[in-house]
């Protein structure tokens, strides 16, 4: 069994690739063996690198992306997921625009803290380091709750 989570942001370079890391670096061990994380954007310019910034954002949270390839987001991608967290409503528009219907196991990553006014985590690209911090500060805040939905998922898989 496999639980699949898909990250969704605009360019797969900065938001998306360092939500992916950091829930991979977070992982409970129990839960790595059967929970996958990708990531890919609504235009996503395919084999580009992240962000500098988000490297390192992502590293000073104990999160690796130096590898990260951007990719674009299709159909086939979101069908086969178990849980999409997109970064924006606009993302959940596209999400839903590829499939010709709600998805209705698309939400916002924002959306797992109670923490949080607005659900939409903003896009750092173009700015300074600090708002990539502060971006990856935002994922961070938001993965325990997104743990805790992926082990019920599991969990209810399992029975």
């Amino acid at each position: 069994m496999n639980y699949s989570v898909l990250v969704v942001c605009t360019g797969n370079i900065c938001r998306s690739p360092m939500a992916e890391g950091l829930l991979r670096h977070r992982l409970p061990e129990d839960l790595r063996p059967v929970v996958s994380v990708r990531s890919a954007g609504t235009h996503g310019l395919h084999g580009n690198r992240a962000e500098p910034f988000a490297v390192r954002a992502a590293a000073a949270h104990g999160a690796d992306i130096i590898d990260h390839r951007a990719r674009a987001l299709e159909a086939g991608m979101i069908r086969s997921a178990d849980l999409v967290l997109a970064m924006e409503k606009y993302h959940i528009d596209q999400i839903n625009d590829l499939l010709f219907f709600r998805c209705k196991y698309a939400q916002l990553l924002g959306s797992f803290t109670d923490k949080r006014a607005n659900p939409e985590i903003e896009d750092p690209y173009g700015s300074p380091l600090e708002a990539y911090e502060t971006c990856a500060g935002e994922i961070v805040a938001c993965l325990p709750g997104v743990i805790d939905h992926i082990r019920r998922q599991v969990d209810n898989q399992a029975h």
